[in-house]
Formats: C-alpha cells, structure tokens, sequence
C-alpha cells in the first residue's frame, strides 16, 4: 500500500464529520504533501517525520508559494499528524524575511 493510499484510508471517516469543503481541502493538502513523501522513499506513516516535512517546505518555497498557502499546509499536515497519533507537531514554514523599502535602507545605512 502506498503512502497516498494509506492517507486516503486514514483520512475517509475524518472528512466526512463537522467542516467538510474544509477537510477536503485539507485532504488534498495532505495527498499532496504525502506524494511529496513518496518522492523521498517514504512508503509508511512511520518513515514520515520532522525532516520529510522540512524538506517539502524548502520545495515549496522554490514552487514561490505565498506564506498563507504554506500555513495552510501546515495546519493540514498538522491534522495528518493528529489521525496518526504523533505527539508533537510538525515543522512549521519558515517566515518570509521582508526586504526593507527604500527607507528603511536609507535610515540604516544613515545609522552607520
């Protein structure tokens, strides 16, 4: 059984309760998040942990993805953390750094 797999039979009764357009969503997030795994050698729950998560945050970065899509993926591999009774959660995104407007650069180099 695959990972993608797996995440469909884990997450089948949890779309159907309270919020479903939202779980679904959530669902996809999760689907996308577990081919991303498979990509990486996982092929069971178990073999996905902190540093699978913190790669595909490094790929999505590359893909440009705006900061609230990215927490958006977080709360749904936060919730595939849930179904599977992991105790902690996962790795949140990295904040964007801001570049400084003109301004700010000039009050800086002003400073110095």
């Amino acid at each position: 059984m695959s990972l993608c797999q797996r995440v469909e039979m884990d997450t089948h009764h949890w779309v159907s309760k309270q919020n479903k357009p939202e779980r679904r969503r959530k669902r996809v997030r999760m689907l996308v998040f577990a081919k991303f795994a498979e990509t990486k050698g996982a092929r069971h729950p178990d073999q996905v942990g902190g540093s699978t998560v913190v790669s595909f945050w490094k790929h999505q970065r590359t893909e440009g993805l705006a900061w609230d899509t990215q927490m958006d993926y977080w709360y749904s591999i936060n919730a595939l953390w849930q179904i599977w009774g992991r105790p902690d959660e996962p790795p949140r995104p990295r904040e964007p750094v801001l570049p400084m407007d003109d301004r700010c650069q000039q009050a800086h180099e002003s400073a110095e």
